[in-house]
């Protein structure tokens, strides 16, 4: 037995695995630099707790993949194929990898909120397609300016643990460098279950901020996106959307209107009975998709305003009127704080009695549909009639009526920078609207209802049978995106 032979082997393996722990700790310092951007990406947590957690999650999670990393892979190298020279070339090349894949999840959290996932690929290629078209040499330049550095990085730190292992070895500090990172990790688990316990959002708010972390709820994020009261949110019963803490931004770009020629009559009426006596000589065509709060302030606000009744306080407290209303001259008949102009040509017409009925018989309407009857939920489904025939990519909210008018029939511009709404016409097939307590979010036929508590049912929204499939966060931060794009 040649045992010169296995000692040399062994010693070369352990002296490999020695390097490869320096090496490693050389990559946390750096991802925790590079993982410092997921830390701007969202408001610091108001609580002191909120910013503890931060801290160490931030210290023992990223320590944690960094570590995984070089188990994964590293590790087995040094094992199987112990040759020094090449091992150092191999892992600065893995970790040049798996670093650049870091900076690029930060990127995309940074920019839309979420992080790599196959579901969010379309989105990811369109980012960095956008990001490029804007400046191709500057962002190919940046970007490979990016990797070589990195790899630069990884070549000077795994020559420099190699040659100077010795002297590291002998270094005070070494013993306190895993016992700081596993604190960290265990410590910021053993918050997290506290947090979770007692229904602290400061703290679980932050479930998914670095990546592979807590899995993401629909509380967590209603939390992270403040529509949730954190002051007053003591049990998951109680909690109600913070309207009284939204603000509201009007658009700088004013509508450019045609309305020289054009002309709209929108008939909401109060209840079905009334609906049914209008539409006994009409031939209108019948949309049956069709979604609207329960409250019927809230489906009025709707109309008017296209935007959902998440800025309704706001915006009635200020006595704002809706952005398009300087751009096409409007009569809004029987409708509360809003002017009348009997020269109207675009009229929005509440009927609410048997007497005005009879005064809008012979009106030629663009869009009718009545009020919800019942506030038993927050959505009502129900019929909207149209004059002419609509085949929507999804579902229909009152907010697309008012958006689908200005677009078409007034031929106005910027009509998606006042209104959330879509172009029935030719529109989205997403969305997202607000009723009382739950949050409506749509993509084709598919609506999730979210409630403020983080409770979530999917449903199909043409048969109205339940889905069962997992909340979409991505999709779900892009709705909240949009549901806050007028707050300041």
């Amino acid at each position: 037995m040649n045992l010169s032979s296995q000692q040399a082997f062994s010693s070369k393996a352990a002296k490999l695995l020695s390097w490869g722990h320096w090496f490693t700790f050389a990559n946390i310092l750096f991802a925790l630099i590079v993982s410092s951007l997921y830390l701007v990406s969202d408001p610091m947590p108001m609580t002191f707790s909120g910013k503890v957690f931060l801290l160490l999650n931030w210290l023992g999670h990223i320590s944690f993949l960094t570590f995984l990393c070089f188990v994964l892979t590293i590790f087995p190298l040094s094992l199987i194929f112990p040759y020094p020279r090449h091992i150092r070339g191999m892992a600065a090349v893995i970790a040049t990898f798996t670093m650049s894949l870091l900076a690029l999840d930060a990127y995309v959290y940074f920019q839309l909120g979420y992080h790599l996932s196959p579901q969010v690929f379309e989105q990811i290629v369109s980012l960095i397609s956008d990001t490029i078209s804007t400046n191709p040499s500057l962002s190919l330049f940046i970007a490979g300016g990016i990797i070589f550095v990195i790899l630069f990085f990884e070549l000077i730190a795994s020559n420099f643990t190699w040659r100077h292992l010795t002297e590291l070895r002998q270094k005070p500090f070494r013993r306190y460098i895993s016992p700081v990172f596993i604190v960290a990790f265990v410590a910021s688990h053993l918050l997290h279950i506290w947090a979770d316990a007692n229904v602290k959002l400061d703290i679980t708010k932050q479930d998914n901020v670095l990546p592979l972390s807590y899995p993401t709820t629909a509380k967590s994020l209603l939390a992270r996106y403040q529509l949730v009261d954190l002051d007053e949110y003591k049990e998951a019963q109680n909690v109600s959307f913070a309207n009284e803490k939204v603000t509201y931004v009007a658009p700088n770009q004013p509508l450019t209107c045609n309305t020289n020629s054009a002309s709209a009559e929108i008939l909401v009426f109060d209840n079905q009975a009334l609906l049914n006596q209008y539409l006994s000589d009409k031939a209108l065509n019948a949309t049956d998709n069709f979604y609207q709060p329960a409250n019927k302030r809230e489906s009025l606000f709707n109309l008017v305003y296209g935007l959902p009744s998440y800025y309704q306080k706001v915006i009635r407290a200020q006595g704002i009127l809706p952005a398009w209303s300087n751009s096409v001259n409007a009569s809004f008949i029987n409708l509360p704080r809003l002017a009348e102009d009997e020269n109207a040509i675009l009229t929005v017409h509440y009927v609410k009695t048997q007497d005005e009925l009879a005064t809008i018989k012979n009106s030629v309407v663009d869009f009718a549909f009545s009020l919800a009857n019942s506030e038993e939920d927050a959505w009502s489904k129900s019929t909207l009639y149209t004059a002419a025939h609509i085949t929507p990519a999804g579902i229909i909210t009152p907010q697309d009526v008012i958006t689908t008018v200005l677009a078409n029939t007034f031929n106005c511009q910027n009509v998606q920078n006042t209104t959330l709404g879509n172009n029935l016409y030719n529109g989205s097939d997403t969305g997202v609207n607000i009723s009382g307590n739950t949050l409506l979010i749509y993509k084709k036929d598919k609506l999730t209802l979210l409630t403020s508590d983080g409770k979530h049912e999917t449903v199909s929204a043409q048969q109205g049978f339940a889905i069962d499939s997992h909340l979409e966060v991505p999709f779900l931060v892009q709705s909240l995106k949009k549901l806050k794009q007028f707050e300041q």
